[in-house]
């Protein structure tokens, strides 16, 4: 479940809380919405307004490079118009430079309304884009990693079900609870990102421990992503903390987590409560038509649309339990990629 909590968003530096306009238009934000904002000194300070030579006003920042690209596909046709409405010139950088955004005016009022609009474009651009990076919680040892095994193994061998096919699994190496996604888009970014895990580490985390205990997580049960068990993309399995102590709720723990990292501006999107799986079957791992008759030519993403039918599945496994782990370590890491021990590349990693 999504927040209606303000979207934070960490540009060049510092956090900011953006206006959300995405379901209006360009012209109806500007129009409607834009105009209407009550703009004090307090603006200017935040968005550091300073005074030019020729007594203009102006401000100044930066951006990754792939913001920009996406910004002249979103509002490019409409600079102008923005420009006119906010009394601004705006200058962004073109495809593929770096650099920094820079927009002026003879009133700083016109300077803080574009550079509002502006914000609210880079949190729609954010939320679009596709995951990049991850916090997650490892769940692997001896019994999970045969259990799991022998799970994948009786699916396989047990006959022909709908849409099954052995490269859906997760990999066992792979096994995981995600916590939250990101979209950092150059290394300020992921360091803003190291540096927040790390803090959490010292300011969240090792106190809880301090005080709770080491804690160990259970992996048991089954559950889909949606109701049509017939067809199904996701099967993932329920975690949850080995203790009956209120304290020591998984569900806690990730949602402070998920806080932290909104409260630095960084996460893609917010989840106040943060959905707890592990997942142990997704179709857009499917490498291959689990029908031998399916032409090849139509290629990865046709397969991936396949869905695989889990009535069975959930019948026979809904509390099947894979087995208990210890939480000793919360890991920021790579989408898509993999690492020396089997496990995501890790941009960084802090131990429990």
């Amino acid at each position: 479940m999504y927040s209606t909590k303000p979207l934070r968003m960490w540009i060049d530096g510092k956090i900011f809380e953006l206006k959300n306009y995405k379901k209006l238009t360009i012209i109806e934000t500007l129009k409607n919405v834009l105009l209407k904002e009550d703009i004090t000194e307090e603006h200017c300070s935040i968005f550091e307004i300073t005074t030019e030579e020729n007594g203009h006003f102006s401000t100044t920042f930066r951006l990754p490079t792939m913001y920009y690209i996406n910004l002249h596909q979103q509002i490019g046709s409409n600079i102008k118009l923005l420009e006119i409405e906010t009394k601004t010139t705006i200058l962004i950088p073109k495809h593929g430079q770096k650099g920094k955004i820079k927009i002026s005016s003879p009133e700083t009022e016109g300077i803080a309304t574009a550079r509002h609009f502006i914000h609210s474009v880079l949190g729609t651009i954010r939320e679009k884009h596709p995951a990049m990076q991850f916090i997650s919680i490892p769940l692997r040892n001896s019994e999970i990693s045969e259990n799991f095994e022998n799970f994948k193994n009786e699916i396989l061998n047990n006959g022909a079900i709908e849409g099954i096919h052995e490269s859906i699994f997760q990999d066992v190496k792979k096994l995981h609870l995600t916590v939250v996604v990101f979209a950092l888009m150059d290394e300020h970014e992921k360091l803003e990102a190291v540096k927040a895990l790390d803090d959490y580490k010292d300011q969240v985390l090792d106190p809880m421990v301090a005080e709770m205990g080491p804690l160990k997580i259970k992996l048991a049960g089954i559950d889909c992503m949606n109701n049509n068990l017939e067809k199904v993309n996701i099967l993932y399995a329920n975690a949850q903390v080995v203790d009956a102590n209120e304290k020591k709720c998984l569900q806690k723990i990730a949602n402070g987590i998920s806080d932290h990292f909104h409260s630095r501006g960084l996460v893609r999107q917010y989840q106040e409560n943060v959905k707890l799986h592990v997942t142990l079957m997704n179709t857009k791992y499917r490498q291959e038509s689990s029908n031998p008759s399916t032409p090849k030519k139509k290629g990865r993403w046709y397969f991936r649309k396949q869905t695989f039918d889990a009535r069975q599945i959930m019948e026979k496994y809904k509390d099947y339990y894979f087995g208990i782990c210890d939480f000793d370590s919360i890991h920021l890491s790579l989408i898509s990629s993999k690492g020396d021990d089997g496990f995501y590349k890790p941009l960084s990693i802090i131990t429990v």
